[in-house]
């Protein structure tokens, strides 16, 4: 038999209120606050007690006091359904990550080769110039390819030394 809203409510409001680390007094003090009358601690304690039926305003009260929906008070579908989520969002955020790593890895991959080809490139244009000085501009990368090519490479140089350092497979 599933237990009567009143129940979950005077259990699920003791959870929070302990979650939060606040007294019976320091919660009757706030919700007294937001009613804009006076409201006795005792009072907590008998809800908690289930020996004093809570009021519909004083529920939304309470909630509003220990900042959570009201939901939280009187569900506990409601704790299994956010933690389920919470599960999942984790879980998702993990596989992300994954995919994040695994995308990082090939962007250094392709870096270095980048950095080796443009090393090979220049060792290449030097030795055409020691050979025939003449033909070595035939070996040039276009403008456009060039310019690309200096971007990403001054780019990858400007990196701090952590990141750097960091992105080491």
């Amino acid at each position: 038999m599933n237990p009567l809203p009143g129940d979950v409510f005077a259990r699920r409001l003791r959870q929070e209120r302990e979650r939060l680390g606040i007294s019976q007094a320091e919660l009757a003090r706030r919700m007294a606050a937001l009613l804009g009358t006076n409201f006795d601690s005792t009072a907590i304690t008998r809800i908690e007690q289930q020996t004093r039926a809570v009021r519909l305003d004083e529920a939304v009260t309470a909630a509003q006091a220990l900042d959570v929906p009201l939901i939280t008070l009187v569900s506990d579908s409601y704790a299994r359904e956010n933690e389920a989520e919470i599960q999942n969002q984790l879980a998702e955020l993990a596989l992300a990550e994954q995919e994040w790593e695994k995308v990082r890895q090939k962007i250094h991959r392709i870096t270095q080769t980048i950095q080796q080809l443009s090393a090979e490139r220049e060792s290449f244009r030097s030795h055409a110039m020691d050979v025939n000085p003449e033909t070595a501009g035939d070996y040039e990368l276009d403008p456009e390819t060039q310019a690309a090519l200096d971007a990403r490479m001054s780019a990858a140089r400007d990196k701090p030394a952590g990141e750097a350092a960091s992105t080491g497979s």
